[in-house]
C-alpha cells in the first residue's frame, strides 16, 4: 500500500513538473489574473483568468483553472494546489517552511503579501492573485503588466499635397516652385520663367518696353558735320528744279564756247 501511494505521488509530481509555464497576460484576462508558482516542486509559473468578479481569493483560484484543497483541520488554508505537493495529507496546516504563500498586487506593480486568507478576500476585477510554495517567498514571476495595443496608424491623406505645405510622411515631395518650371539636370539650355526679362551687357531685347512713352524726335545733322555722297544712295536723291536749270545753262555755255572757237578758227585760216 504505501509503495503504491508513493508511486501515486511521483506521478502527480511528474505531472505538475511538465506543465509549462504560461505567459502572464493581465490584459487579456476580463476578470481577475491569477499566476501560481509551482517553481519549488519541480513546476513553473503558469497563469489563469478568472472571469468577471470573483467573491474570493479561493472563487478566483477555483476560476482560473486551478484545483485546490483545504486543511480538514484548518478551514480555509490551502494546502494542495493541483494535488501539490502530494505528500501533505491535508489534515492540519502546513508549516510554515513549505506551504502556499498567498499574495496580492495590481498589474505590472509589487507582490503584496495577503493579511486575511484566500477565503476572506475579495479580489476587484483587473487586479492579480498569486500563489507560491515554499517557506513565504513572493511568486518567481512579477505581476503581468497591462498589455497596451499600439494607437492604429492614421489613414492616408487622399488629398494632393499643395506646393508651400509640409508634406506628410511616406508621399513624394512635389517639384518645382509656385510659377516656376522645375530647372533641368539634362545639360540643355536652362529655361527662366517668362514674365521676367533677361538682358545681356551691352544689347537690349526687342521685346522689353521703352522707358519714355514719348515719341522721339528726328534727329538732323549739325550744319558743320561734312557729308558725301556715298552716305545717300543714289536711287534715293531727288532732283531739283534748281539743278535742271543749271545743266540747260553748262549745256549752252559750253555750245557758245564751242561756236566762238570754230568762228576764230575759221578767221585765223583765212587771214
Amino acid at each position: 500500500m504505501k509503495a503504491a501511494a508513493l508511486l501515486a505521488a511521483a506521478g502527480l509530481a511528474l505531472v505538475g513538473a511538465a506543465v509549462p509555464a504560461s505567459p502572464a497576460r493581465a490584459a487579456d484576462c476580463p476578470g481577475v489574473t491569477v499566476v501560481v508558482d509551482f517553481g519549488a516542486l519541480g513546476g513553473g509559473v503558469r497563469t489563469g483568468c478568472a472571469a468577471g468578479d470573483p467573491a474570493s481569493g479561493l472563487a478566483a483560484l477555483g476560476a482560473a483553472g486551478f484545483g485546490y484543497r483545504s486543511a480538514s483541520r484548518s478551514a480555509g488554508f490551502v494546502c494542495r494546489i493541483d494535488d501539490l505537493p502530494a505528500s501533505d495529507p491535508c489534515v492540519n496546516a502546513a508549516p510554515t517552511n513549505a506551504y502556499w504563500s498567498y499574495w496580492h498586487a495590481q498589474p505590472g506593480g509589487s507582490w503584496v503579501y495577503s493579511a486575511a486568507g484566500a477565503g476572506g478576500r475579495d479580489p476587484a476585477p483587473g487586479s492579480v492573485e498569486g500563489w507560491a510554495f515554499g517557506a513565504g517567498g513572493r511568486p518567481g514571476t512579477a505581476p503581468p503588466a497591462p498589455v497596451r495595443p499600439e494607437p492604429p496608424a492614421p489613414p492616408p491623406d487622399p488629398r494632393p499635397a499643395q506646393p508651400g505645405t509640409p508634406v506628410p510622411p511616406g508621399r513624394p515631395a512635389p517639384t518645382g516652385q509656385p510659377g516656376q518650371p522645375a530647372a533641368t539636370t539634362t545639360g540643355g539650355p536652362v529655361t527662366t520663367d517668362a514674365a521676367t526679362p533677361t538682358s545681356t551687357a551691352g544689347s537690349t531685347t526687342a521685346s522689353a518696353p521703352t522707358s519714355s512713352s514719348a515719341p522721339s524726335a528726328p534727329v538732323s545733322p549739325s550744319a558743320d558735320a561734312p557729308t558725301t555722297a556715298a552716305t545717300t544712295p543714289v536711287a534715293e536723291r531727288t532732283p531739283t528744279s534748281g539743278g535742271t536749270a543749271g545743266l540747260v545753262i553748262g549745256v549752252a555755255v559750253i555750245a557758245v564756247l564751242a561756236a566762238l572757237g570754230l568762228w576764230t578758227a575759221r578767221r585765223r585760216a583765212a587771214g
